[in-house]
């Protein structure tokens, strides 16, 4: 899968190269990251500078859950965001605040917000695949500050 600029979500055979989804502006702004959901294949996350995250199923070809919120700022074409270990949850960083946010899958709803995490926007997040029973987050800023998070 592929983000790009102009709002689009791409998938491609990886043995063939064709190209099997093609999604044109999914967001309002151009995609900075994608991720599969680790336990549903078929789900992908994206992250977009429209200050969202959506959940597109790629059996239907459709955006199936959005994630807002006022505090949720993507500022940087290099912010990503990223799926809990089990699917359950979605979690981005904040571009201007330093706040990080954790979202339900299931409600679509704000689950917990860490305010002022980082003194500046932060740009990197990734889930821990297993340690600590990937109750464990690692965030990095635009100064290079990386936090991990149990």
């Amino acid at each position: 899968a592929s983000g790009h600029l102009d709002g689009g979500l791409r998938c491609w055979d990886v043995k063939s190269g064709d190209r099997v989804l093609d999604l044109p502006s999914i967001h309002d702004g151009g995609l900075t990251s994608v991720q599969w959901n680790p336990r549903r294949g078929h789900e992908i996350l994206t992250a977009g500078r429209d200050s969202t995250l959506k959940i597109v199923d790629a059996r239907t070809k459709s955006v199936v859950k959005t994630f807002c919120d006022k505090g949720l700022k993507i500022l940087s074409n290099q912010s990503s965001s990223s799926f809990s270990p089990d699917g359950a949850y979605v979690a981005a960083g904040s571009g201007d605040s330093g706040d990080i946010l954790v979202f339900n899958v299931s409600t679509g709803e704000l689950e917990k917000r860490i305010c002022g995490a980082h003194k500046c926007g932060v740009v990197g997040l990734s889930w821990s695949p297993g340690g600590s029973n990937g109750q464990q987050v690692a965030t990095v800023d635009k100064s290079g500050i990386l936090v991990l998070w149990a």
